[in-house]
């Protein structure tokens, strides 16, 4: 049969209590401890990865803006070396047409030079022709009348050779 004593039952219940304070002071305490110290861990974990995330999303904002910058940049410089190519390819233009016109009136001068000096040359041609004409006619002796055509003839084959 089974027999129930008190004693026993007021021991077990006593032995339970101790046990239980006992365990409650040396180990729910500390094992409460640590899993509170790892609680704030996480959440400083956590709390240090969002303003991680910010910080990254902060960066991300400022290299997109940065780059934005650095289009509009590239742009005004393409920009600039658009319009200084344009200015000097103009400039380039404009005097390669005054060193053409000065070369074509340094050859215009050249070619109204040659055409005196040429024409020159003619009158001196001329009046040899003329001499020689004149002595030819002397050394005939021909008459007032023939020279009067000799000289005619010559002056209507001067005018036709100088035309």
């Amino acid at each position: 049969m089974l027999n129930i004593d008190i004693w026993n039952i007021a021991f077990t219940v006593i032995n339970i209590l101790v046990l239980y304070f006992f365990l409650k002071h040396f180990l729910f305490r500390p094992v409460q401890k640590i899993m509170d110290e790892r609680k704030q861990m996480v959440e400083q974990d956590l709390d240090a990865a969002k303003d991680a995330k910010g910080e990254a999303i902060r960066m991300k904002e400022e290299y997109e803006a940065s780059i934005a910058n650095a289009d509009e940049e590239a742009s005004r410089i393409v920009e600039d070396a658009k319009r200084k190519a344009s200015a000097e390819y103009d400039q380039m233009l404009i005097q390669a047409r005054m060193d053409a016109e000065k070369k074509k009136q340094e050859a215009d001068q050249e070619i109204a030079l040659e055409k005196e000096r040429a024409l020159s040359e003619l009158k001196n041609s001329v009046a040899d022709l003329a001499l020689v004409a004149a002595e030819k006619l002397m050394e005939q002796h021909s008459g007032e009348e023939s020279d009067q055509k000799l000289y005619d003839a010559f002056l209507e084959k001067t005018e036709e050779h100088h035309d």
